[in-house]
Parts: C-alpha cells; sequence; structure tokens
C-alpha cells in the first residue's frame, strides 16, 4: 500500500521553502511508495490587509525581510539583505502564485504542481522575485516546459481560484491554522518543520505496519490542533 501525504502550504512560506525540500528529499528515496498531493493555505490571504499593516514600501520589505530571515536559520548561508535588496518584494500576496500552481496542476497533475511550487519558491525567496507579477508566473510556466497558453488559460480561470479558496477551506475544517502541514492517510498530522530523518522514520513505519503508526508516535488531525 501507498502512503498518502497531503502537503498544505503557501508559496510566500518560509517554513514550507524548507520543508518542501526536505519532503522531496525524503519521498524519492520511496519512490512510488509516497504519494504527495498538495493543497494551497494563504498566509497573506488579503493585499488590503497587508497594504493597512504596512502602508510604506519600507515597511512592507521590512516584513517580507523578516519572513526571508527564517530561512537563514535553516540555511546559515543564505543572504535575505541580498534577496530583498533587489526591491522587487513589496506588497505581495499569497493567491496569484497558488492558482499558478493549479494551472501546472492542471497540466501535470501532482508532480507538475510541486515543480511549480519549488521554482515559484526559488523565485521569491532565492531571485527576489515578485511572484504576483504574471509575467514572472508565466516564465515558470515556460521554464518547466509546461504548455503556456494553455496555462495563461488555467491561471485566469474561476477553477483554478475557486480550487485555491476549497483547499483552504478544507484545511481549516480540520483545524489548521499554519503551514506547513503534513495530513497522513487523512488521518494523522504533522506540523510545522521537521527533519528529514523524523519523516523518513514516519514513513518507514507506517509501511512496515500497515499504515498504521507503531514506533513513530503521531496524533489524528483533530488531536494536533
Amino acid at each position: 500500500m501507498a502512503i498518502k501525504i497531503v502537503f498544505f502550504h503557501d508559496v510566500l512560506c518560509p517554513f514550507c521553502f524548507v520543508t518542501s525540500r526536505r519532503l522531496r528529499k525524503v519521498v524519492n528515496k520511496f519512490k512510488e511508495e509516497v504519494v504527495v498531493k498538495h493543497k494551497a493555505f494563504m498566509i497573506i490571504s488579503s493585499l488590503e490587509d497587508l497594504k493597512a499593516a504596512a502602508p510604506t514600501e519600507e515597511e512592507a520589505k521590512e516584513i517580507f525581510k523578516q519572513e526571508f530571515s527564517i530561512i537563514k536559520r535553516y540555511y546559515p548561508d543564505y543572504d535575505p539583505e541580498k534577496v530583498i535588496g533587489k526591491g522587487k518584494i513589496i506588497w505581495v500576496w499569497s493567491l496569484p502564485p497558488l492558482i499558478a500552481c493549479k494551472a501546472a496542476e492542471y497540466q501535470r497533475g501532482d508532480n507538475g504542481y510541486w515543480d511549480y511550487f519549488d521554482k515559484a519558491q526559488e523565485k521569491f525567496f532565492l531571485e527576489g522575485e515578485n511572484v504576483n507579477d504574471d509575467n514572472i508566473l508565466i516564465q515558470i510556466a515556460e521554464e518547466l516546459g509546461l504548455d503556456v497558453e494553455k496555462f495563461k488559460e488555467d491561471f485566469k480561470s474561476k477553477k483554478a481560484r475557486m480550487s485555491v479558496f476549497e483547499d483552504e477551506a478544507e484545511a481549516h475544517a480540520m483545524g489548521i491554522r499554519g503551514v506547513p502541514a503534513l495530513l497522513v492517510n487523512d488521518y494523522w498530522l504533522i506540523r510545522g518543520v521537521q527533519e528529514e530523518t523524523y519523516l523518513e522514520s514516519v514513513i518507514e513505519d507506517l509501511l512496515s505496519n500497515g499504515g498504521e503508526p507503531k514506533k513513530v508516535k503521531l496524533k489524528a488531525y483533530w488531536e494536533a490542533t
């Protein structure tokens, strides 16, 4: 049996940046024994609220500099000042890049979503690009070899937009209030950034015991909040 992991995340989430890379490494070890489903969760759900909290460009940049600095905890060589210093990230919110991830999913399934998600995070956290800019989102689609015309159509579709809100509603219904969050086999919830060794041990435990944890203590999603 395959282990199913639902990964709730946001392109703008620095903790998700770390988790996505760690989870990829672990999942690659198990091949088809682990299936990862991707779902959206907006940490900045309103551009108006962001501008209310940070009315000036300098205040907005400071907010994102603090967020980017989180990555330095995990990657000491990372330089948030250099990335923010490019000046392209000012008022950015979660919805546009998450809709773009959905558009990629419509072409290439969950793997396409994940590839797009990681590339969008690289543009944002490593290259300092504005992932609210349609041109940047289209550029990512081009770099991944997607059908760009179909991507543009899906990106502007009501279907993709509503899918983001549906994911978030699902997360809230389960008591998830922040990301990253990993829902394992639709039952157990793993919150926050975890070490690769822990994620690997969870998967090995479940695979060895018919999908039930025996060695690793896990909490059901209604207990983990």
